[in-house]
């Protein structure tokens, strides 16, 4: 079996994800596989897996029917949301809704290719604000039997959902069934996600002893963990690990990572009395999340509600004149 068979077989099976980065960028850049018939597919996957990272990405025009129609279709849908093209999206899921009507089901192929459109499907919920859909989608999609990568795209995204409803018990088992999948697949970054997901979770929910098991292995390689970790400790390690853990966060395209970033660091600067870089934190963190992930922004948004009526008038409004004495500084 060729290099390029190979990595097609494991992405019907497997789906893809962050760990495929360095394969695919070897695989599309090589001169050899320019006239090669099944390109265009592996073009279509190098799509996906930008497009899984919440990176704009143009989706071939793959000739084929069947489950590789279903995924062609699947992308374009994915492609339109990302876009946050109305009429684009519209005619992409009539598209999807043709293509999965035309699908054998007895292809081997059509359980993998029916993950891929409920994946892309559930993202199109999520973003006009059908949880409930979304969210029996994404259940689906991790049922045993599709493909691992998938399923785990789907629980990192589900322990998101749940966390816009401050539901952190669902949150948390999520992403506990993510770490446990991503450990058997062996896929270092999706381990690295997955614990770290769990980790701010566990933060969120006050479980520091949980959060600490999850977190501490990571602590060498990751800022993100370092930066959850000493937010427990001293203000003065933890804070100057912000900026790093947001630049982590925001290299891996990680939109949830970096609202458990921003919602770590503002409640740090809350807790020891600096209201103002709280404020300006969490209100730039709705501002940066808002335009790929609204419901995470909601997130911030209900946490930035709660500090108002929490803090009382009085604080609140010298909160907010100190936040804009730093903008005005830092113009």
């Amino acid at each position: 079996m060729s290099e390029l068979a190979e990595f097609l077989a494991d992405a019907w099976r497997d789906g893809v994800g962050p760990d495929d980065r360095v394969r695919i960028a070897t695989l599309v850049t090589r001169a050899e596989l320019a006239s090669d018939p099944a390109r265009p597919e592996l073009q279509l996957f190098a799509a996906w897996f930008d497009l899984l990272g919440d990176v704009r990405a143009e989706v071939p025009d793959v000739p084929g029917d069947g489950p590789l129609a279903v995924v062609r279709s699947a992308a374009r849908v994915y492609a339109a949301k990302l876009a946050r093209d109305a009429a684009r999206l519209d005619a992409t899921v009539v598209e999807l809704a043709d293509a999965l009507d035309a699908l054998d089901d007895e292809d081997p192929r059509a359980n993998a290719a029916h993950a891929w459109a409920d994946l892309a499907l559930a993202a199109v919920s999520t973003l006009v604000g059908d949880i409930p859909t979304a969210r029996r989608r994404y259940e689906v999609v991790t049922e045993i039997g599709n493909p691992s990568l998938l399923r785990l795209h789907a629980m990192l995204a589900l322990a998101g959902l749940a966390l816009k409803r401050v539901d952190l018990g669902p949150a948390r088992q999520w992403a506990k069934k993510a770490r446990a999948l991503a450990d058997h697949t062996a896929r270092p970054e999706l381990v690295l996600r997955a614990r770290l997901l769990l980790g701010m979770l566990d933060y969120a929910a006050g479980d520091k002893a949980s959060m600490r098991k999850s977190l501490e292995p990571l602590a060498k390689t990751s800022v993100l963990a370092r930066i959850v970790l000493a937010s427990v400790e001293k203000a003065g390690r933890a804070l100057p690990l912000l900026a790093d853990g947001l630049r982590e966060a925001t290299e891996r395209h990680d939109p949830l990572a970096y609202t458990l970033c921003i919602l770590v660091g503002s409640r740090r600067y809350a807790a020891i009395g600096r209201d103002a870089d709280a404020l300006v934190t969490i209100s730039a963190g709705i501002a940066q999340v808002q335009p790929i992930a609204p419901y995470l922004a909601s997130v911030l948004a209900d946490e930035r509600a709660t500090w108002q009526r929490d803090w009382g008038a009085t604080r609140w409004a010298a909160a907010e004149v100190a936040a804009l004495a730093l903008l005005d500084a830092s113009a």
